[in-house]
């Protein structure tokens, strides 16, 4: 079994196009749905934007479905010139960029006593054919000058306010995760929010070709029937 978070149900329009035995549900006061992707059963679940939602959806999605891999999609933003606009990119590990006890704990940004770390694992198994990234997420839409630079002195060049919040509640649960991006805007090519919602559109329609190949390539990689 596949669960799938996506934040908005415009990112996740055309996949739900593409999947076969389509049938809405309800989780909790969230929207899902239940389908098949390559004749594997899949929950697709509308998170809402944000850190807690996308938790409280993870953990909504594991305790009813006892799914075997959590897959991320969605729209995000870069912040350096080395991701592309209508890209997609694998991620490789992730952070939560806004959770900072450095000045209490002299402790690095982003570091969560309870794990130990910083950074959050993410499954890249089988997805060679994908460009890497590293991803920061915080409950806020980066655009700030400050926030740019802090994220991109962590090493990481996208960033969205999902992705650091599933990787947390996968890790927690050991549940394998893998997380796909595709590049809205980025940082300096003009307004973010001009370019988000230009680009949403059609980034959202190339999704449903990534997600299949992602779960074509996983499944064999870990022996996922």
């Amino acid at each position: 079994m596949i669960g799938i978070i996506i934040a908005l149900q415009s990112e996740a329009s055309a996949l739900l196009n593409k999947v076969d035995d389509l049938n809405q549900i309800k989780l909790a006061d969230k929207t899902a749905y239940t389908c098949k992707i390559n004749g594997r059963d899949t929950v697709i679940a509308i998170s809402g934007i944000g850190k807690v939602n996308a938790a409280l959806t993870t953990q909504l999605v594991i305790d009813k479905f006892k799914v075997d891999f959590i897959l991320n999609f969605g729209t995000c933003g870069g912040l350096n010139d080395s991701v592309e606009i209508k890209n997609y990119y694998v991620v490789d590990k992730c952070c939560q960029y806004d959770f900072d006890l450095s000045k209490l704990d002299n402790v690095p940004v982003g570091y969560i006593q309870d794990y130990d770390r910083v950074y959050f694992p993410v499954c890249t198994d089988g997805l060679d054919g994908f460009p890497k990234t590293n991803l920061a997420s915080a409950d806020k839409f980066t655009y700030q000058q400050s926030d740019v630079d802090l994220v991109n002195s962590m090493n990481c060049s996208v960033c969205d306010m999902e992705g650091g919040a599933i990787a947390q509640v996968c890790l927690s649960n050991d549940i394998p995760l893998v997380i796909a991006k595709g590049i809205s805007d980025i940082h300096g090519s003009g307004t973010h929010q001009e370019q988000f919602f230009a680009n949403l559109r059609a980034v959202g329609q190339g999704f449903p070709e990534v997600v299949f190949k992602i779960i074509n390539n996983f499944c064999q990689q870990r022996k996922f029937k």
